[in-house]
């Protein structure tokens, strides 16, 4: 059986991914923060996982008891202020606050995770990033703290893809979604998201790590 780690799997895109696998199969960790945030997810393990915090991680990884991890999903992330605010009036402690959980985050998980990763032959490691992380398609002012820690993650996917080249690495942008980040408005709901992104997770190729993809496998503009 499959396995996959899904972080901040308790809500939106995150529980929706891990309720996919699960009906596909795998053996699926769902983390969170607050583990009892995971009730109702049938057949799945929850465990308790702080992306934020270096001795969660570590704990984790040594709770975990798996010897091998097929597919690591890096879908935790927060989303500071409203996403208007004006250079002038942003609190300067967000970008702080965004690259911690965005980009050290994963990080963290990546590094806790890589010998059971490394334990798996096609072994995928899949950064959640998003349109708001492309440089060149950025031309407003707006969520400066989110966004600047989404291109960072995309960078730190390409310098992974180029070390680690026995394990496909990519960044995908789940699309707008109907989460509490994406809004009412969002076209599309976190299931639809998840159905996409667990088909092109699946489809993968060496060829592909490194890359930048939407959430049906159709790459994104750096």
């Amino acid at each position: 059986m499959k396995r996959v780690l899904i972080t901040g799997a308790n809500r939106g895109i995150g529980r929706a991914l891990a309720k996919e696998y699960s009906r596909q199969g795998w053996e699926v960790c769902a983390t969170a923060r607050r583990p009892e945030t995971l009730d109702g997810l049938a057949g799945i393990s929850p465990l308790m996982l702080d992306v934020c915090d270096d001795a969660s991680v570590l704990a984790a990884r040594a709770s975990l008891g798996w010897d091998r991890l097929d597919v690591l999903i890096n879908n935790a992330a927060i989303f500071p202020g409203e996403g208007n605010e004006d250079f002038t009036n942003l609190d300067l402690a967000w970008f702080r606050d965004a690259f911690d959980c965005n980009v050290l985050g994963p990080a963290r998980v990546i590094k806790a995770f890589l010998p059971l990763l490394q334990n798996s032959p096609g072994a995928r490691i899949v950064n959640i990033s998003s349109g708001a992380g492309s440089l060149s398609e950025k031309e407003d002012s707006l969520y400066y703290p989110y966004s600047v820690s989404k291109a960072a993650l995309n960078m730190l996917t390409r310098g992974l893809a180029a070390e680690f080249r026995e394990i496909i690495v990519t960044a995908l942008s789940p699309g707008w979604v109907q989460t509490e980040m994406g809004g009412d408005n969002a076209p599309l709901t976190p299931r639809e998201s998840a159905q996409s992104l667990f088909r092109t997770i699946a489809a993968l190729t060496p060829e592909q790590s490194g890359r930048f993809l939407g959430r049906d496998g159709e790459p994104y503009a750096w």
